[in-house]
């Protein structure tokens, strides 16, 4: 394992299906697979871009303590991906097999995302964000979000 400032843990119902899936709809590259049996245990994979270096790991759901979230069930964590296109990003995700839910849209001048569910559960992010985009900016957006909610 890399070192990351955050390492998180996916667990899902296929581990080896979700490898596959991670490297062609994220472009993740697996650095080790542990198994035990046909059962993935433990594997370490990458993400690169501009913005940085992140891992995670991808191993299959051990109950009750870990569990992969159910097909149309909420999840507990997203995952949220700095991309130079958001647009791109997503359009990748779903053409390997993720659900879109939420198309690509400005959110706010220099802010553009979407997210996508992806065959294993897992909600992620796709953001493009310009450098001159503020806390200040966020907080706004975000206020008329909630305040639109009603």
């Amino acid at each position: 394992m890399r070192n990351s400032a955050l390492h998180p843990n996916i667990c899902v119902s296929d581990a080896r299906a979700a490898i596959a899936f991670y490297e062609a709809a994220l472009g993740a590259e697996t650095l080790d697979v542990i198994t035990t049996g046909d059962v993935v245990i433990h594997s370490d994979l990458v993400l690169r871009s501009a913005a940085g270096e992140s891992t995670f790991t991808v191993a299959a759901a051990f109950p009750p303590d870990s569990v992969a979230p159910g097909p149309g069930e909420p999840t507990h964590v997203s995952f949220t991906v700095p991309v130079p296109d958001a647009d791109a990003a997503h359009a990748r995700a779903v053409g390997a097999g993720a659900t879109s839910l939420v198309e690509p849209a400005d959110w706010f001048e220099g802010f553009r995302q979407a997210a996508v569910r992806c065959p294993f559960g897992h909600r992620w992010y796709f953001v493009t964000v310009d450098d001159a985009v503020t806390a200040d900016d966020v907080q706004r957006a975000s206020d008329a979000w909630v305040a639109e909610r009603g």
